[in-house]
């Protein structure tokens, strides 16, 4: 009796410490205690409510709403001159100092059927900025409905296909970065869905003080005016959970846990020690511009994943 009592007890204690060590793989997707909202200030622009894929299987989430008109003047930057209408909040403090350490960023968007597109004015629903609130990296709609990453820290802006647009409304995305911030030698992955998309190596950053900003943000906004012969953008509504980040990344898609130690030979066990082995497949499509021209819908798949 003495025997089965403690191994229960055994079995007990190894099953809690296995649920704690999964837990502690993975990344914390809480609400965020107190979200900074990022030059916007309207009422209907940043909420906290259900989710609308009604699954239940997020408690809250944030939904963004830009409408007609909704620009800041600020010191950082002056909105309204600048044609931009945004709600967008920040993901941590913006840095006083150049980033240089690897990070890791981790967030889910939804886009709802009825999203509108307004190419040609640019549709940016996250960004990685330097201190300037000028942008480095963007995650934007382009003309045909496709999501996109934009490298702005090149010369010549490039873009990058994420999500194809028939695959793009109604339903979460879950976008991870691994980003290395350097002005030489840096990188900069991206995840969507837990399939690797980017695997940028070289400058990621200018000056390097790097914060993370999503939402919606659009620009440009005479382009739209001028080709639809209308003053008024239509309204936009997003949802996000809060984005996370970390600086080790651990249960975020694509972090690689770090081979074991090997023991000292004096030391070392009759056992084999098996190390992991982590295959990443990487489908990196080549850079174009999707915002400067419309998609033929006769032409191959360019723009599809």
């Amino acid at each position: 009796m003495m025997a089965t009592s403690n191994n229960l007890l055994h079995r007990s204690i190894l099953a809690l410490g296995m649920a704690m060590l999964c837990l502690s793989l993975q990344p914390s997707l809480g609400q965020a205690s107190n979200p900074t909202r990022f030059l916007s200030t309207t009422e209907w622009g940043y909420q906290e409510v259900e989710d609308p894929a009604g699954a239940g299987q997020r408690e809250k989430v944030q939904r963004f709403e830009v409408r007609p008109g909704d620009c800041a003047i600020e010191r950082i930057s002056n909105d309204c001159k600048r044609e931009l209408e945004r709600s967008e909040i920040v993901a941590g403090p913006v840095p006083e100092r150049a980033l240089a350490q690897e990070q890791w960023y981790l967030w889910q968007v939804f886009f709802p059927e009825d999203y509108t597109n307004v190419y040609p004015a640019r549709s940016i629903h996250g960004q990685f900025l330097n201190h300037r609130a000028e942008p480095v990296w963007t995650f934007e709609v382009g003309s045909t409905g496709v999501l996109w990453l934009g490298n702005r820290v090149e010369q010549e802006p490039n873009y990058i296909s994420l999500i194809d647009e028939d695959l793009l409304l109604g339903r979460w995305h879950e976008i991870s970065v691994n980003v290395e911030w350097s002005q030489d030698e840096g990188f900069f992955r991206v995840w969507v869905n837990g399939q690797q998309r980017v695997d940028h190596r070289g400058p990621t950053c200018s000056n390097c003080k790097v914060f993370f900003s999503y939402g919606i943000m659009r620009s440009e906004l005479s382009r739209f005016r001028s080709q639809l012969k209308t003053e008024k953008l239509p309204v936009q509504v997003v949802y996000f959970t809060p984005a996370v980040k970390s600086a080790s990344g651990i249960g975020f898609p694509g972090y690689v846990p770090p081979a074991p130690k090997e023991q000292p030979a004096d030391t070392a066990s009759d056992n084999e020690t098996i190390k992991p082995t982590v295959t990443v497949e990487t489908n990196v499509l080549p850079a174009t511009d999707p915002l400067a021209v419309e998609k033929d819908r006769g032409e191959g798949d360019d723009e599809r994943l």
